[in-house]
């Protein structure tokens, strides 16, 4: 037999195989309704017309079994992919929650000291009278620096709760 030859009955054998292979993990993942034997719109896998029946269902059995160890093996590979990505990405994303949160933490911090800063500035206009620009002025950047400050205050206290939960 040439090389030619040779080469065209090989790839046709490899891509019947292949077909074979699809029909039969098709086969293997559908699952069978209620009462049937075999699920509907699934092939019959037909052998090459060789003589005796036996040494057909042989192969299939055994194709079926290495596309039901196949299947078992991507099922698993699943899990562990699942496992790893909990036990690796859990900690990240408590991590990067715990930074966030300081993160903000910081800029209201910020905020709540610039306002703080105004209301130093602004801290004659106590003694005007409460319809005055100067004391409104005052009682709406005492109003934000609060708000700031709370900000601030909770979101450190929210960063040091998850940290502590985190360790556990």
């Amino acid at each position: 037999m040439d090389k030619v030859r040779f080469g065209r009955a090989l790839g046709y054998g490899a891509r019947h195989a292949a077909k074979s292979l699809a029909q039969a993990v098709d086969a293997a993942t559908t699952p069978a309704p209620a009462g049937a034997g075999r699920p509907a719109g699934t092939a019959t896998v037909v052998g090459g017309g060789s003589a005796g029946g036996s040494g057909n269902s042989a192969v299939r059995q055994d194709a079926a079994a290495r596309v039901a160890a196949a299947a078992r093996g991507v099922a698993q590979a699943k899990a562990g992919s699942q496992e790893l990505k909990r036990s690796v990405m859990a900690p990240v994303k408590a991590f990067t929650s715990v930074v966030w949160l300081q993160v903000t933490g910081t800029f209201f911090t910020l905020m709540a000291l610039s306002l703080g800063s105004g209301l130093w500035k602004l801290r004659d206009a106590l003694k005007q009278p409460m319809e005055s620009r100067e004391a409104q002025e005052f009682y709406v950047c005492a109003a934000m620096f609060l708000l700031f400050a709370y900000f601030a205050v909770s979101n450190f206290a929210r960063a040091k709760k998850r940290e502590r939960m985190g360790r556990r």
